[in-house]
């Protein structure tokens, strides 16, 4: 008998991204990083917390119904549908999007995006021991090297704007962390022959309904009320970015993996930052470029084909 170790087979060894993976990984980029210029424009203009998620979800969810309705690709009532449905609205919505929208007006977007940086770290610990992904040393620097950027933003100033923005802070790492069990938990719960674009729909009106309890159940109920302003166009904005964010997340996991994806939230920092430098009059220092410097070299050794480890039982 032969007393060799048995190795476990390891995870998938996911297609290498092609060209429109990185395309939509741009883009969602992109929608991501908008998600807090638009959640600080909408909350810093009266718009209440609760309604501002719920209607951000329903008028996605309504686009989306209406593209289900033209192609013919219906959300499945069957219950593992639903149950993918629940899970996935909640941490794709209902949680990351209330804790941002409570923290956007207390925290400056640029620095509230800066906790993305822990999804790639936390979706690849994840990821592993899940075997949805191998070890590949390139990655791992590639992701620590994207990691360094971003604390450059944040450590030459060793304390934020205001001590009192910590305890504020320290509540938005909420989001990132419902972002990565999101990307590692979609590949194991989607069930299969499911299309993107239904299943988009399904999760985004699983959100709308919780949201609409909780909004009830606050008697915090928004209908678009006073004068049409920043905050209105701000919410109506986010309807349009939800309904396209969560058809290209889905469709970018499924084609290249949660690992590739959680790159994205590199840019989406970097756009954040931006946006806010350019819409919010916010003021970083000159350690910003070298930050983004840093972290597109870390998507580049993140994406890069090295060898890889398996796994050991």
């Amino acid at each position: 008998m032969s007393d060799t170790k048995p190795v476990a087979e390891p995870g998938p060894d996911w297609p290498s991204p092609d060209a429109l993976s990185f395309a939509m990984l741009v883009l969602l980029g992109i929608g991501f990083g908008a998600m807090f210029a638009l959640n600080r424009l909408a909350t810093t203009n009266g718009v209440p917390v609760v309604p501002y998620v719920f209607w951000q979800s329903l008028g996605a969810s309504v686009v989306l119904l209406a593209i289900c309705a033209v192609v013919r690709q219906w959300p499945s009532l069957g219950f593992a549908h639903l149950k993918v449905y629940l899970v996935m609205g909640a941490l794709n919505v209902v949680i990351p999007y209330s804790v941002l929208s409570l923290v956007a007006p207390k925290v400056p977007s640029g620095v509230l995006s800066l906790g993305l940086a822990l999804v790639p770290v936390m979706i690849y610990g994840l990821a592993l021991p899940l075997r949805l992904d191998r070890f590949r040393w390139l990655r791992l620097a590639g992701i620590l090297l994207g990691l360094l950027g971003v604390l450059l933003v944040l450590v030459p100033k060793a304390s934020l704007p205001s001590p009192g923005m910590a305890g504020w802070l320290a509540l938005g790492l909420i989001a990132p962390l419902s972002f990565a069990l999101r990307a590692v938990l979609i590949p194991l719960l989607r069930p299969p022959a499911t299309k993107t674009l239904p299943l988009a729909c399904g999760l985004l009106i699983a959100a709308s309904v919780i949201m609409a309890l909780v909004m009830v159940a606050r008697g915090e109920i928004w209908l678009f009320d006073g004068r049409f302003g920043t905050g209105h166009w701000a919410t109506i904005a986010a309807m349009a970015n939800n309904a396209v964010v969560f058809v290209v997340l889905y469709e970018l996991i499924r084609r290249a993996g949660p690992v590739f994806f959680g790159t994205v939230n590199y840019i989406a920092i970097v756009v954040a930052v931006g946006l806010g430098l350019v819409i919010f009059a916010d003021r970083h220092s000159a350690w910003i470029w070298i930050a983004i410097a840093l972290v597109f070299a870390g998507m580049y050794l993140v994406n890069r084909r090295g060898p890889s480890t398996p796994a050991r039982g």
